[in-house]
């Protein structure tokens, strides 16, 4: 192709030939075509380049870099974009017979006639010796390449039209280099067509008919050509490949392009600059792939010995490396690694690509590995790797730190093949491992780096650890700062190792992992979740990293210390301790033994606990067994049961205080239903007592309860029994209060003790056998019955009664009778029926019958243990004993009166149907009466009457003495009725008696006389039945005596009724009648009663007609009406609860005729078996069936207000008997509220609950009904029950828990009828009822009490914008706001007024739960930050330069491009200082100061502030990265947006030239400049460093008088201009050779001396080093240091020392030459 350089070869004036003119020359001219002879160097010059052509490379397809390379050096017109494109057709538009064509289109400027004459010579190259000029070609052959794949190349450029022929031309014998004219075939038409119609035809174009035999291959190359193979090429920017059909339609293409670079950046002090590029590949017009590229490229000087022929006059290597951001572009060939500004096929097995002036082999597949050339170059990879390397890393001052690790995968890890890359890459790690690149660990956005060799890493489990603590906000330190920097968290990961092995990256030491947890404090800080992981690190690494180690030392185990202070302990402590640690396996009682063992029993449990939070956590914990075997292990770490603890400190306690404490514990771990009942028992029978003495008693046989109030201290007195270890608790057991904070329940107490310690009281003491001093002496009533009701309380548990005990009693003087104290022996009980018969009729005796009043009845209940203690109860006995008192007195002094008396009383028990058979029986066969043949019995002795008289005179009978008696004894005989019976008895026919007898009414009845027939005769018991019944006539017992009952037989054959069942159907009629005429009285209904007692006392069958009536018919009157017995209830005190929510038929216990009255109760027993509800407990379905409830949540008034139950009820409709079917229900309105569950009414509900054989019933119309809560009355869905485990969490008014002080602790013991009915009772499960009631609250400590429970139990909110955060302001006041509007810290105070800050308020172990679970933000984010600016904004809001800092250092310390987006489209102003002010002015209108002069320029001379304000004390950055923020917001450089305008203020008619050598240019000046040029560090060379000098000895000084004028102006925003003017005192045209200054005379003043020398060092600096800007400052500040010591030899020697500056002794040379001494 063609070059138009301007360093091209001489040549001859163009010539003015046109193109085929001059191809005719050149034909003519070289090659002896038409000249009629031949060149004789032709057959050479053929045989030559038919060499070049064939051998120089392996491959036919390298003529494609040839082609490619040419087209890098050409040149191209302005504004258009240098590209090359490949179309091949099967067109043959050559007409040579081709079957493919290959055509290469090439926008450049076009092919020359010095470009002509290059390409048909062979080694003539228009580009050689012009290396330095960016040219890439040097083998001079280039075009010559085509021939290895087409035999006649075609060239179309700038009107030529030349072909050219491998074979030999026949007219001068040469091949390859002789042009021949194209004709025709193809056309400028003809290629048209082919390139397309709708596009401008380049200016080059190649035709090449391709040989057949390398079709296929070029087609193939084509289509791999590499997309990287542009980017090292500095011009051209795009490669295309088309193939075209026959109807010259595209169906194939494929296109690689090279965006323009970006992101540039230049390090002038180490000869450097850095860019990216884009490439893309299209291939087929759809599948496009994209990469970037970093690129690096570094100049370095060549080395002498490195110099070679080749590269004459290049004195630095251009280095470059590429760095691929993704995936590398590829076309199915593998990537290069070297480049020579096109792809060898050298792979190094890099992952970044080199490219240089290699020096290449022939065939360009590879560099030359012996040319010191090459080496020299590779030697100077490695420091261009470390400096570009070191720009990724450091200089990428917005990227976050995880963006950093990728950078390290461009380290060369893997082997290279080749020896010498492979030292290349050895190389690259020796350097790195001294330099600062790796990234450290800080836990914050700040960036640090550290040498792989003094940076660690750490294990991957204790990473997470760090890194969730982080994310939860807790503020973890440095972790770098436990002596030892650690790798950067995103670094430290297994997909890092190859590159942290290259490194030689290792772990930190054990010892480093327990200085960090205790500097950090993560045992302290970490929530439990997390302080398990770090237990599982520590545990799983114990063995191999931390035995041995400070970790034993390290606080790592958290327990419950003294006062319940959490402290925390080591592995060694834990393991030398006389305390032990301990878990307990028993979660919900682990809050109560924590407590008691903190206040009472660590002494001598010699135990300390892990906190109950922790324990629960671990039991959560996945890895729970891991850490638990390590803990017991290696802490000795024990797990108690709650058995286990409690045995360990029974048998240590050592006092008083303590024995009661932990009696105390075992009650509370007992009523909680904590400790189940064999422990308590066990436990309960191994504590030691305390007793009445305050001593404390280990062994013991029974024990009595406290005194005080006890029933055995009021019966014995003192304890009589001690001797037989009867041990009597102290009072202290009858205290109560509080304990370890748990209240204790007196009464609960107490019945704890009796159960579990076996405290016992009379009636359960069990008696020793020995007597007591009380048995012997009267008792009082009282006693009496106490001593009576434990005899029965042991009979009836059929303990054996010991004798000593019994005899004391039975013998002992102690029980009240109609006599007197009497022993139980020697007394009598009479009942109701002949207990009256005594009294005012015996005159002889008084029978010892127990004095019923004075025991007020109540010791008729004791009937049986009378009997065992010897009372005797039956009339027969007392008739055996009236007999006997009788018989002794009567025998010693018989009297008349005595007889008299016995007669009567005789006769008094005959007419009260009273037995007189055993006193009789007694006294019969006694002689005690008088009669005329002395005292004999009354069997042997005859009452006379005038039936005597006979034989009276024939015998002699003992006759009663009536002298002695008087007449009145003949009294006693019997009645006529008596004797007809007897009749009938012993006559032998008495038929007809009988038959007069039926039909006679002759029988006296309680009716009257009445016939046989209409007679009832009943047994005596029966006779009760009657009672209410007159229609009944019975025999009037009373008139005849019992003595007619034994002559039933008789009476039943005379016609009399004696059958029951005949009786009652008449009782039956009867009672029916009175129940249908409403005239059953109260009289009846209790009679009937009475008789059903009775029978039922004496073991009598009742009649089952009369049964049934009972049973079956609605008799009585209730609360309801009237109603049978099976739906009556019997009304006692304990329904009274029940009445508020059921409607239940009590019986009418009035006195009214309806009713019953007070009697009532005297039949429970009875009313009971007739299917009445008598017992509260046993009513359970019943009052299910009565429950009354209303629909909906109406409520009172005023819901803390219950009213009792003020009394009975009873209806009106005392007449009602008829059948209701709602009978049972009272129908509530619709209006009315719910009912309200007073205390005892719940609590009767729950008893009949638990006994209900249906409680899911129960539940549901409980349900229906409101408990009192803390908060109020609710239903029973919406309320908690409180017990011990809540405790841990919330107290009692932090929710909806259940009053229990209002229903008493008795409420705990139904838990399972709670959880039926609803209430929530597990502890786990009150979230949603404790955050439903969060807002009812204002107390910050009961707010945050609940935040705590619902984040333990991980609570999640269903919609976190509700408003759930409460801020407190005065008196318990505040608002409830949401999360968004809330943050966790504002440390800086910025948004006080934006958001509510809650570290004001909330503990900091609650920011996790606020965070987390309500989405609180941590911190203000950068959107919030921008948000903030924006209102600052749109507000006349005065800025202060503390909160303007606080934002800048915020945005600073977190800078990325997110945060860049974020902020550039939210600030549209920014602060600048006006009058001391800071205001927000538009960006447009702000700059940034990057130049002092200018910024001191328009400070001075603008009357608007235009500069930005700086923050001062940033702790994030320096002031360089608030300009580079400041500009990404838009704010312009002052100096890139000044311009400057100085063409009008050189007055040279005021002017005078001057000798540069006299005014300036003095060898001090030049000895400056060398000395700072042969610096070794910036590698210039001697000859460079002399032709540098050489500007300032040509120089022209002219001294102006007027300093030069220079105007600066700024544009703002509305088209508004800045405009200052300012002054230069030197100016430099290095192009003119001219040195302009103001003249020295006009100078006043130090300060003006010191401007004109800066000046001046300025402007020489900026002439001499304008390729090495980045020198410039170093230079100005020693020729400004030279100039104010008038540049004299000895101070700028001095000058150069102390900047280590020298001269060599070839720049002294050079100064001798340049000022030669004076002669």
């Amino acid at each position: 192709m063609s070059s138009s350089s301007p360093a091209a070869a001489p040549s001859a004036s163009p010539s003015p030939l046109s193109p085929r003119e001059h191809v005719e020359s050149i034909r003519r001219e070289r090659y002896f075509i038409g000249r009629g002879e031949r060149n004789p160097l032709a057959e050479d010059m053929h045989q030559a380049v038919n060499y070049l052509s064939q051998e120089l490379y392996s491959k036919d397809v390298h003529f494609l870099m040839e082609l490619i390379q040419n087209a890098e050096d050409n040149d191209y017109p302005s504004g258009a974009t240098p590209a090359l494109e490949f179309v091949i057709t099967s067109k043959d538009i050559t007409c040579s017979g081709a079957t493919a064509t290959l055509l290469v289109f090439n926008n450049e400027n076009g092919f020359t006639p010095a470009n002509i004459e290059s390409i048909c010579r062979i080694g003539k190259s228009t580009k050689r010796g012009n290396r330095s000029s960016g040219y890439i070609g040097e083998k001079g052959i280039g075009f010559k390449s085509v021939f290895l794949v087409s035999r006649n190349p075609h060239i179309f450029s700038n009107g030529y039209q030349i072909k050219f022929s491998e074979d030999p031309c026949a007219e001068c014998g040469i091949g390859y280099i002789v042009p021949e004219w194209v004709e025709e075939n193809p056309s400028n038409s003809d290629i048209a067509k082919i390139y397309g119609s709708l596009k401008s035809l380049p200016t080059t174009t190649f035709i090449l008919p391709l040989k057949c035999d390398k079709i296929d291959v070029v087609k193939k190359e084509l289509s791999n050509t590499h997309p990287e193979v542009l980017l090292f090429l500095s011009k051209i920017r795009e490669i295309s490949v088309r193939e075209v059909n026959d109807d010259l339609s595209d169906t194939s293409l494929s296109q690689i392009s090279i965006s323009s670079e970006a992101d540039a950046l230049t390090r002038k002090d180490i000869g450097a600059e850095s860019y990216t590029l884009h490439l893309s590949a299209n291939e087929d017009k759809t599948d496009e792939q994209h990469c970037s590229y970093y690129i690096w490229k570094q100049h370095f000087p060549v080395k002498p010995e490195c110099y070679v022929q080749k590269r004459e006059g290049i004195d630095q290597w251009v280095i470059m490396l590429a760095f691929p951001h993704g995936q590398r572009l590829s076309k199915g060939v593998g990537s290069p690694g070297v480049y020579a500004f096109l792809p060898t096929e050298m792979a190094t097995n890099f992952p970044f690509i080199i490219q240089a002036d290699f020096l290449l082999s022939s065939s360009r597949e590879s560099i030359l590995l012996d040319s010191q050339w090459n080496r020299g170059i590779l030697e100077c990879v490695p420091s261009a790797f470390i400096n570009a390397f070191l720009t990724l890393v450091k200089l990428t001052e917005s990227a976050p730190v995880f963006a950093l690790p990728p950078v390290f995968k461009f380290l060369p890890l893997n082997h290279s093949s080749i020896e010498l890359m492979d030292s290349v890459r050895l190389s690259i790690r020796k350097k790195l491992i001294d330099v600062d690149i790796v990234p450290c660990e800080t836990c914050s956005s700040v960036k640090s780096f550290g040498k792989p060799t003094e940076v660690y890493r750490l294990n991957s489990a204790f990473w997470s650890i760090i890194n969730r603590a982080v994310k939860l906000g807790l503020d973890v330190p440095n972790i770098s700062s436990h002596g030892t920097n650690i790798l950067n968290s995103f670094f430290d990961c297994e997909a890092y190792d190859d590159v942290l092995g290259f490194l030689g990256i290792g772990f930190v030491d054990s010892e480093w992992y327990g200085r960090c947890i205790q500097g950090s404090d993560l045992v302290e800080l970490l929530p439990e979740d997390i302080y398990f992981d770090l237990l599982i690190f520590v545990a799983q690494n114990w063995n191999d990293k931390f035995v041995g180690t400070n970790m034993v030392h390290i606080p790592l185990v958290k327990c419950v210390g003294e006062s319940g202070v959490m402290t925390y302990r080591s592995v060694y402590e834990a393991t030398t301790s006389d305390k032990r640690l301990c878990m307990l396996s028993d979660e919900e009682c682990a809050p109560l033994i924590i407590n008691w063992n903190n206040d009472y029993f660590s002494t001598v449990s010699r135990t300390l606990f892990i906190p109950l939070s922790t324990q629960k956590a671990l039991g959560l914990f996945s890895k729970k067994t891991t850490v638990m075997e390590w803990l017991e292990k290696y802490v000795a770490v024990k797990t108690l049961t709650l058995h286990e603890y409690a045995v360990m400190v029974v048998k240590a306690l050592p006092e008083k205080s303590l024995v009661l404490a932990f009696t105390r514990f075992i009650y509370h771990l007992h009523s909680q239903k904590l400790m189940p009942e064999w422990c308590v028992k066990h436990i309960c029978n191994l504590i030691p007592l305390v007793d009445n003495c305050g001593h404390v008693v280990v062994t013991r046989s029974i024990v009595l309860v406290p005194s005080k109030g006890s029933k055995w201290a009021e019966l014995l007195g003192e304890n009589p029994w001690r001797p037989q270890n009867y041990v009597e608790l102290g009072d202290d057991y009858l205290y109560s209060g509080n304990s370890s904070g748990e209240h204790i329940c007196e009464d609960q107490f107490q019945s704890f003790i009796k159960v579990y310690i076996q405290a016992t009281d009379i009636p359960f003491l069990i008696p020793p056998d020995a007597s007591f001093p009380a048995a012997s002496s009267s008792l009082t009533a009282q006693n009496a019955l106490l001593l009576l009701e434990w005899i029965e309380n042991l009979r009836s548990r059929g303990v054996g009664f010991p004798e000593k005990f019994l005899s004391c009693i039975m013998h002992g003087n102690w029980l009240m009778t109609s006599v007197g104290y009497r022993s139980p022996a020697d007394s009598f009980m009479s009942n109701a029926e002949w207990g009256c018969l005594f009294h005012a009729k015996l005159a002889f005796v008084d029978v010892p019958t127990i004095d019923q009043d004075y025991y007020k009845g109540q010791i008729v209940d004791f009937k049986e243990v009378l009997g065992t203690l010897g009372v005797k109860f039956e009339f027969s006995q007392a008739m055996s004993y009236i007999g006997k008192r009788f018989m002794s007195i009567v025998t010693s002094t018989p009297t008349g009166d005595m007889v008299f008396s016995l007669l009567h009383f005789i006769r008094f028990l005959k007419k009260e149907h009273v037995s007189s058979d055993h006193l009789i029986k007694t006294v019969r066969g006694g002689d005690w009466l008088k009669t005329c043949s002395g005292y004999r019995s009354p069997a042997g002795s005859v009452l006379f009457s005038s039936e005597w008289t006979i034989p009276s005179e024939i015998s002699c009978l003992p006759f009663i003495d009536i002298d002695f008696y008087g007449h009145e004894i003949g009294e006693f005989t019997s009645g006529a009725a008596v004797l007809l019976l007897k009749c009938i008895r012993y006559a032998d026919k008495c038929k007809k008696l009988v038959r007069g007898l039926k039909k006679r009414q002759w029988l006296k009845t309680n009716a009257g006389f009445r016939a046989p027939w209409e007679t009832f005769l009943l047994e005596p018991e029966w006779k009760s039945l009657v009672k209410f019944a007159g229609v009944v006539p019975l025999i009037d017992l009373t008139f005849y005596g019992n003595e007619i009952l034994t002559y039933r037989d008789e009476l039943m054959m005379v016609g009399v009724v004696g059958s029951l069942e005949q009786a009652s159907k008449s009782i039956i009629y009867y009672l029916k009648q009175l129940l249908s005429t409403s005239s059953f009285t109260k009289e009846i209904r209790l009679g009937l009663l009475s008789c059903y007692k009775d029978l039922n006392d004496e073991h009598k069958t009742f009649p089952a007609n009369i049964l049934k009536f009972l049973r079956t018919e609605k008799w009585l009157h209730t609360t309801q009406g009237f109603r049978p017995p099976n739906k009556c209830v019997l009304f006692d005190s304990s329904w009274e609860p029940i009445m508020a929510v059921a409607s239940l038929p009590f019986i009418d216990d009035s006195d009214s005729s309806s009713g019953t009255g007070k009697e009532i109760y005297k039949y429970k027993k009875e009313l009971k078996a007739l299917g009445v509800t008598v017992d509260f407990n046993q009513g359970a379905d019943f009052v299910l069936s009565c429950l009354s409830t209303v629909e909906g949540p109406q409520m009172p008034n005023n819901t803390n207000e219950v009213r009792p139950y003020t009394g009975l009820h009873i209806s009106s409709d005392s007449g009602n008997t008829s059948e209701n079917t709602n009978e049972n229900v009272v129908a509530l309105k619709a209006a009315e509220s719910p009912p309200l569950l007073s205390s005892t009414t719940l609590l009767s509900l729950l008893k009949f609950m638990q006994r209900s054989a249906n409680p899911q019933s129960f539940a549901s119309q409980i349900r229906k009904m409101q408990m009192k809560s803390t908060l109020g009355y609710r239903y029973a869905d919406q309320c908690i029950l409180y017990d011990s485990a809540w405790s841990s969490y919330l107290r009692r008014e932090d929710g909806p828990f259940i009053d229990e002080a209002f229903y008493g602790p008795e409420i705990l013991s139904y838990r399972t009828e709670f959880r039926l009915i609803g209430v929530v009772v597990d502890i786990g499960y009150g979230c949603s009822l404790l955050a439903q009631d969060l807002k009812h609250f204002s107390r910050m400590d009961t707010i945050t009490r609940i935040y705590k429970y619902l984040s333990v139990f991980k609570w999640e909110p269903r919609d976190k914008r509700d408003s759930w955060i409460w801020i407190p302001n005065a008196r318990n006041k505040g608002q409830w706001v949401r999360p968004a509007d809330c943050t966790i810290h504002d440390r800086n105070g910025l948004f006080s007024t934006h958001f509510s800050v809650l570290d004001k308020y909330y503990e900091k172990d609650l920011f996790g739960f606020l965070s987390a679970v309500l989405g609180v933000r941590h911190c203000p984010r950068v959107l919030d930050h921008c948000i903030l600016w924006r209102s600052w904004e749109c507000t006349s809001f005065e800025l202060t330069p503390a909160s303007c800092s606080f934002f800048w250092e915020f945005i600073g310390n977190r800078w990325n491009a997110t945060t860049a987006k974020l902020l550039s489209e939210s600030v549209t102003r920014v602060p600048v200082l006006s009058a001391g002010k800071i205001i927000l002015r538009e960006v447009e209108d702000v700059f940034v100061p990057d130049d002092l002069l200018l910024k001191h320029l328009f400070d001075q001379f603008s009357s608007e502030p235009i500069f930005v304000w700086y923050p001062t004390g940033l702790s994030f950055t320096s002031r360089a990265q608030m300009d580079t923020i400041y500009q990404r917001l838009g704010v312009r450089a002052i100096s890139k947006a000044v311009t400057k305008d100085e063409t009008h203020v050189l007055n040279m008619n005021r002017c005078q030239v001057v000798d540069a050598r006299d005014a300036m240019v003095t060898p001090g000046l030049l000895i400056i400049i060398l000395a700072f040029l042969a610096n070794p560090a910036l590698e210039i060379g001697t000859d460079k460093r002399h032709q540098m000098a050489s500007y300032l000895l040509g120089l022209t000084a002219i001294e102006m008088i007027e300093p030069i004028s220079v105007n600066y102006q700024v544009k703002l925003s509305l088209g508004r201009t800045v405009t200052v003017e300012g002054r230069r005192m030197v100016m430099w045209e290095r192009e003119n050779h001219k040195l302009y200054m103001q003249k020295s005379e006009v100078l006043h003043g130090r300060t003006t001396w010191m401007e004109f020398a800066t000046c001046f060092g300025e402007e020489i600096s900026q002439g001499l080093l304008y390729e090495r800007v980045d020198l410039i400052p170093s230079l100005t500040e020693l020729l400004k240091v030279g100039f104010l010591v008038g540049f004299e030899e000895d101070e700028v020697e001095y000058l150069l020392k102390t900047k280590n500056l020298q001269l060599y002794s070839e720049d002294e040379d050079f100064l001798l030459g340049a000022f030669p001494p004076e002669s």
